[in-house]
């Protein structure tokens, strides 16, 4: 992603409300472009000669995607696998980047309350791309999926994988997901999902094997799993959360809250 600075100023009358009320997305946007570089270890594959916007957009604050757990309670010594998805439109022929920051996810089991942080991700939709895949790179802490500009279904966003230390009931009841979303560039919308499964073994997110896309044929995974399937762990799911065990090796979605992250503005008297 070209981060070159530009250099321009105009003047703007303005009063200090408007300052306020621009200057906050601009300072959340740098701390966001701090972030993102540090984390990033490689340049996105695109296709020769493409090219990739400097704006970026943002949603203005974490969007939150609520559902529940089926009435099946889960023991201690389980483990609850998280997973995220989502499908997307409005991507051009250059392809996009989309990073959803560290994100939670929370509810109470009686008067426990839990909250559960999820790992960032980003999604880089590469023109150049003819299958896709998804690792996650300890180093930064983030899950990366790469998916060419067409593909069926879902993709994976991230996921996190959650011990059950003390045994929990069924119903629990709301169980929210709240994320903070970036795209590069603008006018990018994402209709996300998450789902739970619960496993009696499991490993830490690098040795999971994600599915990265519902598609049968796009990635290593040539089977009709839901993306977010961790292949590696499929014969130790069972019941609970929001699955049924089985062949559900992701528990039911959510319902699909649609995101279409704004341009973050530049304020009157900044660089652009």
């Amino acid at each position: 992603m070209d981060r070159t600075p530009r250099v321009g100023l105009y003047v703007c009358p303005l009063s200090a409300v408007d300052v306020t009320r621009r200057l906050l997305p601009f300072l959340f946007g740098m701390v966001f472009c701090s972030q993102a570089c540090q984390r990033e270890s490689a340049p996105q594959a695109l296709k020769p000669g493409a090219s990739r916007s400097t704006g970026l957009a943002s949603a203005d604050s974490a969007v939150s995607n609520s559902s529940n757990f089926n009435g099946t309670p889960i023991a201690s010594g389980r483990t609850i696998w998280f997973s995220s998805v989502f499908k997307v439109s409005g991507v051009g022929s250059s392809g996009a980047t989309i990073d959803v920051l560290a994100s939670k996810i929370t509810f109470s089991a009686g008067s426990t309350p839990y909250t559960v942080t999820a790992p960032a991700g980003r999604v880089t939709i590469d023109p150049a791309a003819t299958a896709a895949t998804t690792t996650f790179d300890t180093s930064s802490g983030t899950w990366r999926t790469t998916v060419p500009l067409q593909w069926s279904g879902n993709a994976f966003l991230t996921g996190v994988s959650f011990p059950v230390t003390a045994s929990l009931p069924g119903g629990i009841n709301p169980v929210t997901w709240s994320a903070d979303f970036i795209t590069d560039p603008p006018g990018v919308t994402i209709n996300w999902q998450w789902a739970a499964a619960v496993y009696t073994q499991f490993a830490e997110n690098n040795n999971v094997h994600v599915k990265p896309v519902d598609d049968p044929n796009l990635s290593a995974y040539k089977n009709s799993d839901h993306a977010g399937t961790p292949e590696s762990y499929k014969p130790y799911v069972i019941g609970g959360a929001r699955g049924g065990g089985g062949s559900n090796y992701t528990g039911s979605l959510s319902a699909s809250v649609s995101v279409t992250p704004f341009p973050l503005p530049v304020p009157c008297g900044f660089p652009q």
